[in-house]
């Protein structure tokens, strides 16, 4: 048999199993989107022959509850992987199915980097994580950590020679000497050609591209010091014109009118002040989209500008310079789109804007009054006749001096808000967002991301926040307590009872450690457990052994910690504000805006609210065409 076994017949027919397996893994995903792709591969594995993929579906569309048991995916996880384009990638390849020569070289690898932990532990911890050495791997450090072995390494590890790069102490990497006498990392043979890639991925390259740009960050300081010794030495300073420092050629830049010098310290400077200080109006040119001529002079400041490109190599150089120049150009681009008073469609998850003015025809579409709840229309006509004052103030407002340039014209709010809310049933309800960095599906209706099939519903809870948050935050806090069978790969979690935990299928493991307990594995029972008596409760201090009915020290922590990042991750990505108008924009890294920006901006909202609520768009039937000689 074991001829047979390893024979070509066995791995061309292992192959092609493991292909249909994450083909059909690949199809369920599709049509149940909200499950995790873990309850799927039980349902896969359960059945067996052709018509497996058949079978799948029956049984979780008639038995959802028995076999989901609340095992849903976050609104988040779904949408980012929607966005995939291709069938193979539509999943992350930690949930797929993995081919036995993976999985035994992971088990084989850590089974000998974690050598205080149990062979059921590790056996435990790789069916919780789907066999993955990247997602196994924090998990068994932190029962590591745990063991007597790991707080005596630790304590001779202060007097050793330590290193902040987690990765570069990391158990596949060997350190050897390059030509050049500097250290350079490799990885250790696994065996297994699709782990060595993952380690490759996921270890090796990220270490060498922290090292890479560290050593281009050392040349350029280097290159700068000798550039800076030379120019001393030759008398080829330049005095900046701002700050009346000395300076090079290579980092100094000049204004497009009187050729004043100005030093890139100065110009990184400003760029600061400017986007998170008071003096954006002072130091940026909207109009061409420049920084002004920062020198000071007799009788007035100069009129000239830094160019485009010397601004941007001044600022991106300067120490987290990249991301304050994004935030420049986005600032410029959201001025811009303000100023011009377009229709938009903005995207509610980044700053993304599409215009919205098409081109309708006079006679496409009629406005009427909404009738559609009459008492409810009647009672906004009543509040609109009563908000005349506010609407004449207005008026009047317009009109001053000093107010004649904040506050748009009547007739372009009313014009915006009916093309907006014709474009609402012209255009398709599906938003695409086209930024590279988002590319999120929302629907134009409720602001929610898209899911197929997708109903619209109330965006905001009583609360004020999306209700996909709390589901977020519970499947978080749910998967920092899932246990799964190494034997049949159920997962489960402990509601009650001791820390002895039995698997329909007759395994027994411990829940603290995930060490197996019954006689097959090797394993005590309850002489695993502590067996001392202690008054008053508390941790033994005679053994290091799990107590039977006490918890995980760092459960309740592991649990809060992983709630905590849920949100921060579903805030940083669907936190919405939603302003006076109802329109939603993202609620982080836009900057403080203009005051007229923000008026005109609100005053277009109400705008547009009212009319949605006194007007109803409907188009106009075709003309039916005759020819001269009439109907027949």
């Amino acid at each position: 048999m074991a001829n047979v076994a390893t024979g070509p017949y066995y791995q061309e027919s292992a192959e092609e199993r493991l292909t249909e397996l994450n083909h059909e893994l690949t199809l369920l995903i599709e049509v149940f989107p909200h499950v995790l792709p873990e309850v799927l591969r039980e349902v896969l594995v359960k059945f067996d022959g052709e018509d497996r993929l058949e079978v799948a579906i029956n049984s979780l569309l008639k038995h959802d509850d028995l076999w989901v048991k609340g095992r849903l995916r976050p609104m988040i996880e779904r949408i980012a992987n929607d966005l995939a384009t291709t069938d193979t990638s539509r999943i992350p390849e930690t949930e797929m199915f993995r081919s036995s020569s993976y999985r035994w070289a992971v088990k084989v690898n850590l089974l000998q980097e974690f050598k205080s932990l149990s062979k059921s532990t590790v056996k435990a911890v790789l069916a919780e994580k789907n066999h993955s050495y990247t997602m196994a791997r924090p998990v068994l450090q932190g029962i590591s950590s745990k063991t007597w072995r790991h707080s005596i390494g630790k304590f001779f590890s202060r007097w050793s020679k330590s290193t902040d790069d987690v990765s570069e102490k990391h158990g596949m990497i060997q350190w050897t000497k390059a030509p050049d006498g500097s250290r350079m990392p490799i990885l250790r043979e696994t065996g297994d050609a699709e782990l060595d890639q993952e380690l490759h991925d996921t270890v090796l390259a990220p270490l060498l591209a922290r090292h890479r740009a560290q050593q281009e960050v050392n040349d350029q300081q280097l290159a700068e010091e000798v550039n800076l010794q030379e120019a001393i030495s030759a008398d080829g300073l330049f005095e900046c014109g701002c700050c009346f420092g000395s300076t090079t050629f290579e980092q100094m830049a000049c204004c497009t009118k009187s050729l004043h010098i100005i030093c890139f310290d100065c110009i990184s400077r400003a760029m600061n002040e400017a986007l998170y200080g008071q003096s954006w109006g002072q130091t940026v040119d909207p109009d061409r989209g420049l920084l002004k001529c920062l020198v000071p002079t007799a009788d007035e400041s100069c009129s000239g500008c830094i160019p485009y490109e010397i601004t941007q190599r001044a600022v991106i150089q300067s120490p987290k310079g990249l991301p304050s120049w994004l935030k420049f150009e986005s600032r410029l681009r959201e001025e811009a789109l303000t100023k011009a008073q377009v229709p938009l469609v903005r995207c509610p998850v980044c700053s993304y804007a599409e215009s919205t003015d098409l081109y309708l025809p006079p006679d496409a579409f009629d406005y009427t009054i909404n009738y559609h709840n009459p008492l409810q229309t009647l009672l906004y006509i009543v509040f609109a006749l009563l908000s005349l004052p506010l609407i004449l103030t207005y008026l009047v407002l317009r009109h001053l001096p000093f107010f004649c340039n904040q506050f748009p014209s009547p007739s372009i709010l009313l014009h915006n808000s009916l093309i907006r809310l014709t474009n609402r049933s012209l255009l398709p309800t599906r938003f695409r967002c086209r930024a590279p960095t988002c590319l999120a599906q929302t629907c134009m209706t409720c602001s929610q991301p898209w899911l197929d099939p997708h109903t619209c519903s109330n965006p905001c809870s009583s609360t004020g926040q999306p209700t996909s948050l709390r589901t977020a935050i519970e499947s978080a806090r749910t998967a920092a307590l899932k246990r799964t069978c190494p034997r049949c790969n159920t997962s489960f979690i402990k509601d009650s009872g001791c820390n002895k935990l039995t698997c329909v299928c007759g395994y027994s493991m411990c829940y603290v450690c995930r060490q197996g307990l019954g006689e097959r594995e090797g394993g005590q029972g309850y002489r695993h457990f502590c067996q001392h008596f202690r008054v008053r409760g508390g941790k033994c201090g005679e053994c290091e052994s799990c107590d039977l009915y006490g918890g995980d020290d760092g459960e309740a922590e592991k649990v809060e910690l992983a709630g905590r990042k849920a949100e921060k991750e579903w805030r940083e990505r669907w936190s919405l504000v939603k302003n006076g108008g109802g329109v939603l924009t993202t609620a982080s890294g836009e900057g403080k805006r203009d005051e007229a920006a923000e008026v005109s901006w609100s005053v277009q909202g109400e705008v547009d609210w009212w009319v949605s609520k006194l007007l109803a768009c409907k188009e106009r039937p075709p003309r039916r065409q005759t020819d001269g000689a009439g109907e027949e």
